[in-house]
């Protein structure tokens, strides 16, 4: 029983033009990274404070009318 390969292909020589798009797309996807991971962070926060709003905007005239 034989068993069969396949060849890979021989990889092209690199260009600088390809090494610096290769740079430049990993620089671009890390600060695409940390702007999502910011904007998560900010959504995140964003949705905590609902319920002390929520809660300032049922309860906030009777305190004030409390403390006079």
């Amino acid at each position: 029983m034989a068993t069969a390969t396949v060849p890979l292909p021989l990889s092209p020589a690199r260009s600088a033009r390809t090494v610096a798009a290769r740079g430049a797309s990993a620089t671009g996807a890390a600060v695409l990274s940390i702007l999502g991971s910011m904007a998560a962070i900010g959504i995140a926060a964003l949705g905590l404070l609902v319920v002390p709003v929520a809660a300032l905007v049922v309860f906030g005239p009777v305190l004030l009318d409390l403390l006079r």
